[in-house]
């Protein structure tokens, strides 16, 4: 038995995992941002992923309906001043998204260009920023030439990066940064706070606050006295639409609390920090104060809301970013448009049966996740987990899936395996994870203040890598978390689709045996 064999095997599953999604209700998301998408193949590598290439299409062509949406992290121009974190990125589109297999194709570059670049060598999983750049500028300076533009490199760059971005027919969900982008902030200075900017206030991982020096609009700019949209207001509503413009699965916007009371800080230590819209003895804040629901959610209702319905976006394609210290009027916010809450179980107190972040207690318009882009995989937050958790979160998760618990339970694959159904179990409709925690692959994507942030890609032979951690519990198993889930249902549910699930588990004895003999 060979890998492609195997493959071929896999992508047969294709109808009854979408039949099992289908059962279930589920919209399944993968966490996958454009620089960590893998290589063509090892030998076929320019150091950074690009969700146009090749590389794209094998994620796409392996996961099949296993996967209905990949969500991209923003999608601009990247620097090396803020070590290329694309959540401090510029609007123009990233370059290093531009396929160079493709231009080839094209015949913008020579192919003994591009050979070169393979031939230096890489690490797999890892992006060498410095090393990018300068292949990159090779690359370009040489379709620059051959097209003969006229354009300087960066502008000529822009241009190509954004043909491949309008052209993509992928169900990517974008990405909307907090952050204003640069060119904005230097457009229109006038529109912005100047004495406060955006921040997070101390919580459970924190003991202070967190300073971002994100620049947030000035309130007195937003709306004008009859309500309508004022300078402010139509900037933030053509940076939506400019998001939302491309994308064909979505748009995730981070840190929604911004739009509803963001958390303002001073670099005076003698002004205090507090919510814009709710600090009524605040010296520079209380003029802003809000009172009621409704106007907490006027930036929602007449700069959102609207964006998104000028793209055919309705509220089931926004996923919005909640996680952090929730301002008293978010949840009335989100319930009056029927927008998400975004439950991460990584951030679940276990032993509260009422927490926020328990799946059980999700609501069907809310987004499920397992884990995201700043957290550890769900193979590594258990393995770091003490006894004492582990049991706790054993007896939960076997509770909601009808299991009769033992200490088996307790072990890594277990924890893994129960949290994958669960995650299928759950009342939400949408569900998702990071690629580390599908595949199981080692590695973080941020590590905060850390010189390898954003620097973790998808190594080449994710397939490889999946079917051996699936063998041993470590990876996704759509057949076997969608069978724990009908079943975790009950009896009446559980009998109306015994069919199905007897070809889960018929399907599922088939693949291990075939990976076994790999």
């Amino acid at each position: 038995m060979n890998l492609k064999e195997i493959i071929s095997y896999w992508k047969s599953l294709d109808p009854i995992i979408h039949e099992a999604y289908r059962v279930l209700g589920k919209e399944v998301t993968m966490g996958l941002p454009g620089p960590c998408m893998p290589a063509i193949s090892e030998s076929e590598n320019v150091g950074i992923g690009s969700p146009y290439g090749k590389g794209a299409e094998r994620i796409w062509g392996f996961w099949g309906t296993a996967l209905h949406k990949i969500q991209l992290g923003p999608g601009g121009r990247t620097n090396k001043i803020t070590g290329h974190s694309p959540y401090m990125s510029e609007m123009t589109d990233n370059p290093f998204f531009i396929p160079p297999e493709s231009l080839v194709r094209r015949r913008l570059i020579k192919a003994k260009t591009l050979e070169k670049i393979y031939a230096t060598p890489k690490k797999s999983d890892f992006i060498n920023f410095e090393q990018v750049e300068e292949d990159f500028h090779t690359l370009l300076s040489e379709a620059r030439a051959t097209k003969k533009s006229k354009l300087p490199l960066p502008l000529f760059s822009t241009h190509l990066a954004e043909e491949y971005a309008e052209h993509c027919l992928f169900p990517y969900i974008g990405d909307l940064q907090v952050l204003i982008p640069a060119e904005i902030q230097k457009k229109y200075p006038h529109l912005f706070l100047h004495e406060m900017t955006l921040g997070a206030p101390p919580d459970a991982f924190s003991d202070e606050p967190q300073r971002w020096h994100f620049p947030v609009f000035n309130p007195d700019f937003l709306f004008d006295k009859r309500g309508n949209l004022g300078a402010a207001g139509k900037v933030w509503k053509e940076l939506l639409e400019t998001a939302m413009r491309r994308t064909k699965g979505g748009l995730r916007i981070d840190h929604f609390i911004a739009f509803v009371d963001p958390y303002l800080l001073s670099d005076d230590p003698k002004i205090k920090p507090g919510r814009l819209y709710s600090s009524p003895r605040h010296p520079l804040l209380k003029k802003y104060r809000k009172k009621k629901v409704s106007d907490f959610a006027n930036i929602t209702e007449k700069i959102l809301l609207p964006a998104a319905k000028k793209y055919g976006m309705s509220a089931s394609e926004l996923y919005l970013e909640d996680i952090g210290i929730r301002p008293a009027p978010m949840d009335k916010v989100l319930d009056m448009f029927g927008l998400n809450r975004m439950l991460v179980t990584q951030f679940v107190d276990i032993n509260d049966e009422n927490h926020l972040y328990h799946l059980m207690r999700a609501r069907p318009q809310d987004v499920a996740a397992l884990d995201t882009h700043d957290t550890p995989s769900i193979q590594e937050f258990f393995s770091k987990m003490g006894d004492a958790e582990r049991y706790a979160h054993a007896v939960s998760m076997a509770q909601n899936l009808r299991f009769h618990y033992n200490d088996s339970l307790k072990s890594d694959e277990q924890l893994i395996r129960m949290k994958w159904a669960e995650l299928m179990l759950c009342p939400a409709k949408r569900v998702q994870a990071f690629f580390t925690s599908w595949t199981g692959q080692a590695g973080r994507y941020n590590i905060p203040n850390t010189l390898t942030a954003w620097h973790l890609r998808c190594v080449p032979n994710f397939e490889e890598l999946y079917f051996k951690n699936l063998l041993i519990g470590r990876a996704y198993n759509p057949l076997d978390a969608t069978a724990l889930a009908i079943f975790a249902k009950g009896d009446e549910f559980y009998q109306a689709h015994r069919d199905l699930v007897d070809k889960l588990r018929q399907a599922e004895e088939i693949l291990l045996n075939l990976i076994k003999a790999l």
